[in-house]
């Protein structure tokens, strides 16, 4: 596989990343998303809008680029035909990806990042209330790294696109007033997320994937993807 955004830039990050995948086109989706989110963090952290103290940038890009590295070994991606089975739901990615990052000798501030990432935090009660597939647990980002990760990786989808504030408050709506209280609060520490040339940087490769996503309308299937880059298939 080459050709990919950025892969030259950060070829031991994208080497991690070839190593878990299975499947080219996931690699392309996963890849590029966490290099979304990368560019996206990294803009906040050059913004000025907060104290970066303690925070090192090329640390902070490995933990983005890592951070949906779990995915890979997860189920809801067999619509790509390149796509092994897998047997582990979405919701593990947080901790299939914080497994292999402790194995593959990272330390816990980054192992941490993948793991509570998602949303803009998870708590058991979350998991009781909703059915997730979780173990009962608190995954809540809580290092500055983990939290300007997660906020981040609000505003780029794998469906893939970007998403605008009103976008991320009415899907965070769906849960509590708290999710959208705590991304508030990202907003105010962090500053408002800059997505418009981040946004041009990405656009003919989302023409691109959305056009492979569409071709897959083989055999009368239509193939929409969700937020997770998950497809709702149908005949």
């Amino acid at each position: 596989m080459i050709g990919l955004i950025n892969q030259d830039l950060y070829p031991a990050e994208f080497a991690l990343h070839e190593k878990y995948a299975q499947s080219g086109t996931l690699l392309e989706l996963v890849w590029t998303h966490c290099n979304a989110v990368t560019d996206l963090a990294l803009s906040l952290y050059d913004s000025g809008k907060f104290d970066v103290a303690g925070l090192n940038r090329d640390y902070l890009t490995k933990a983005c680029l890592f951070h949906d590295i779990g995915t890979y070994r997860c189920q809801g991606f067999e619509w790509i035909p390149d796509q092994p089975p897998q047997d582990k739901p979405y919701i593990q990615h947080v901790l299939i990806g914080a497994w292999i990052l402790k194995n593959e000798g990272f330390d816990n501030f980054i192992v941490q990042t993948a793991r509570n990432h998602t949303g803009v935090g998870l708590t058991a009660e979350d998991i009781q209330k909703y059915g997730l597939d979780l173990p009962v647990d608190n995954y809540i980002p809580r290092s500055l790294i983990e939290q300007i990760v997660s906020y981040a990786s609000k505003h780029h989808s794998k469906a893939p696109k970007f998403k605008t504030v009103p976008e991320i408050i009415a899907s965070l709506k769906r849960f509590d007033k708290q999710k959208v209280s705590r991304f508030n609060e990202f907003i105010n520490y962090f500053g408002e997320v800059v997505v418009d040339p981040i946004k041009d940087k990405y656009e003919i490769w989302h023409k691109a994937f959305n056009y492979k996503v569409q071709a897959l309308k083989e055999n009368q299937m239509t193939v929409d993807l969700n937020s997770a880059g998950i497809a709702t298939m149908s005949l």
